[in-house]
């Protein structure tokens, strides 16, 4: 019975002894061929490669060294109008590769009147329209909408341009133009992030009228605030006589040129008028430049002395001593003397002068002794009578 014990213990000590070994040698063998196989050479051009294409993923391992060679290996083909993202002489870089393909499709592009046809594999509503020639303006909106006439065009659906309104606004006195999708004014100040608070700004049309293409409104701050603004200075006028220049006419001989000055005011508003505005700095950018005219002076009078123009004026010669005093006391005998208020040899209004000899009235210094003939004998009753009260009071 011993001997049956020793000899099992002998067999199983022997079984323990092989299995370690067995196993040393498994690991050895495995952990050798683990070695060769991390010193095997690897296919670093080989890729993996996804193309997405209507809504299907394709897989496949390729060494394609562009988009368009691996689209040519997969056997897919691209129709006029299609396009691909990454683009086709992309190079592929990286071993995971992802390449979408969108598909041409014909749709329908409303503006307005306007209906349009176009070809394309953009997605966006607006690359779209743009697709189809469709310009669009600041705030223009691009929307997919039902199109019922599916005979025509195969589609149910179409793209509508909703073109934005423009809205005209004088905004703290400077006119701007805002185009916008808003319904009503006060959405749309909120959108151009405007106050609306009426304690700060003042509006001209209610917060809730409706927006409509091509309204205008104004909008003026409340209360004092300092705005400058630029301003012109108007140009003088040096005026020289010109003897040889026919009376009356008026020669240019070198144009003026406003100046410019930047003005800074306080100004008081309420509720859109101004109370009160006080300049508070001015600062002349530009200086004015004088404009230079000749005045012409240069008479064309009638030969002869002074008592042959009151013999031609019908004056009775017992009357040219009184005509010739007051004559001389009041123009020195010039036809065109002026005060600035009258005018002509006897100082009366050019309007009296002009309606009774004409518009040439200063070469005519016959017409206005009779002129002033019809004044001393309505006024006065004769020359001698003006004559007398000319000397008594200074005037007549």
């Amino acid at each position: 019975m011993r001997k049956m014990r020793a000899k099992s213990s002998l067999i199983a000590l022997f079984i323990f002894i092989f299995g370690i070994v067995f196993g040393v040698s498994i690991l050895q063998h495995y952990a050798s061929a683990a070695d060769e196989t991390a010193n095997d050479p690897v296919d670093t051009d080989s890729h993996f490669i996804s193309f997405f294409d209507r809504g299907e993923q394709i897989n496949v391992r390729s060494d394609a060294a562009t988009v368009r060679d691996a689209l040519s290996r997969a056997n897919i083909t691209l129709e006029d109008g299609d396009k691909v993202e990454p683009a086709l002489d992309e190079q592929i870089t990286s071993n995971d590769y992802n390449i979408n393909i969108y598909r041409a499709q014909d749709l329908v592009v409303l503006d307005g009147y306007h209906k349009k046809y176009v070809r394309t594999a953009s997605t966006n509503p607006e690359d779209i329209a743009a697709d189809a020639g469709v310009e669009l303006l600041d705030a223009d909106v691009v929307e997919l909408v039902p199109y019922d006439n599916l005979l025509e065009s195969g589609k149910t659906l179409a793209y509508r341009v909703k073109r934005a309104k423009v809205v005209n606004i004088n905004f703290y006195g400077k006119p701007i133009a805002v185009r916008t999708q808003q319904k009503t004014v006060e959405a749309l100040l909120k959108e151009q992030k405007i106050d609306t608070n009426a304690e700060k700004n003042w509006v001209s049309i209610g917060l809730k009228t409706k927006v409509t293409d091509g309204m205008s409104f104004t909008i003026q701050p409340q209360g004092i605030q300092t705005i400058t603004v630029e301003e012109n200075i108007a140009f003088g006028e040096k005026t020289t006589q010109d003897f040889d220049l026919e009376y009356g006419k008026r020669v240019v001989t070198k144009y003026g040129e406003a100046g410019r000055k930047t003005v800074t005011y306080e100004v008081n508003m309420k509720d859109g008028a101004e109370l009160s505005r006080k300049v508070l700095s001015e600062i002349v950018t530009k200086e004015p430049v004088a404009q230079e005219v000749k005045i012409g002076m240069k008479l064309n009078l009638p030969s002869g002395s002074h008592e042959d123009w009151m013999a031609a004026a019908g004056i009775s010669a017992s009357d040219y001593g009184y005509v010739n005093y007051i004559i001389s006391h009041e123009s020195g005998w010039r036809p065109n003397a002026t005060n600035g208020r009258y005018w002509g040899l006897y100082q009366t209004s050019q309007a009296r002068l002009i309606n009774d000899c004409g518009s040439n009235w200063v070469n005519d210094p016959v017409c206005q002794l009779r002129s002033a003939t019809g004044y001393a004998t309505s006024r006065y009753g004769s020359w001698a009578n003006a004559y007398n009260r000319w000397r008594a009071q200074g005037w007549w």
